[in-house]
């Protein structure tokens, strides 16, 4: 008995040892880095406060509605209506669903009630820039159209513009082309956090599942690991171990 446990418990070990490494690993690293500093929500500036005259003159909520169904057409419906206050300006942010059940988001003029167009590249780097706290050293901005399995920007409504800066910490923020919002940061400190969860969660495609059958069997392993090595300890201890009775 004592010598199955044994070998159960060193094979399983010689089989599981690379995954169990990249489990402690991946913790270690989780349990040291606080989720804020891996989003980068240090490097962000605070959003500024909504000031009550700032919201003088605006066309009603209904006219903004309109116009976004006249942009899409028969078959669009509206699924909220709210203000977005980016860059000291009050706009209207519409969200809803075309005829095909896609869903869209469009800012509406707070003035005239009139839809703004896709952002270009200078507004957004601007935008960019201004929700950076200390200086930024830009490289690079470009539209970003399709997202690969297990992009850094996945989960993210598509186009979106991809701002990247060699500082601070490699920085690259994404924002989105429709409504100037900043839908994600990402930072050398994130990437690395990203290639361990996927070890962690053994998904190695498109990093997001953790209930793969290949993480439950794994899992599964190592549990048998653990319980075979109790067992054999026990075996093994003369606390355990049945006393001989006198004779």
């Amino acid at each position: 008995m004592k010598l199955f446990f044994r070998k159960l418990h060193r094979w399983l070990g010689l089989l599981m040892v690379i995954q169990i490494s990249a489990w402690m690993a991946s913790g270690l690293y989780f349990a040291i880095f606080p989720i804020e500093t891996i989003r980068a929500e240090h490097l962000a500036v605070e959003p500024e406060a909504l000031q009550f005259e700032q919201l003088e003159g605006l066309v009603p909520p209904d006219v903004a509605g309109r116009a976004v169904l006249k942009e899409f057409g028969e078959g669009a419906q509206l699924t909220d209506v709210s203000l977005s206050f980016l860059d000291r300006q009050v706009r209207y942010r519409v969200a809803g669903l075309d005829a095909r059940g896609q869903k869209f988001v469009r800012l509406v003029d707070d003035e005239n009630g009139l839809l703004l167009p896709f952002l270009g590249k200078n507004a957004v780097i601007e935008i960019a820039n201004n929700h950076i706290v200390g200086p930024a050293s830009f490289i690079s901005a470009e539209l970003i159209t399709e997202a690969p399995a297990g992009s850094e920007y996945r989960g993210r409504s598509l186009p979106l513009w991809q701002v990247n800066y060699s500082q601070p910490e490699s920085l690259s923020v994404y924002v989105d082309g429709w409504t100037g919002e900043i839908v994600a940061r990402r930072t050398t400190r994130w990437r690395i956090f990203d290639f361990l969860w996927m070890l962690h969660i053994m998904d190695f495609d498109e990093r997001d599942d953790f209930n793969t059958l290949l993480l439950q069997v794994s899992a599964a392993l190592g549990l048998i690991l653990a319980l075979t090595g109790l067992v054999y300890w026990a075996l093994s201890t003369k606390l355990f171990r049945k006393r001989r009775m006198p004779i």
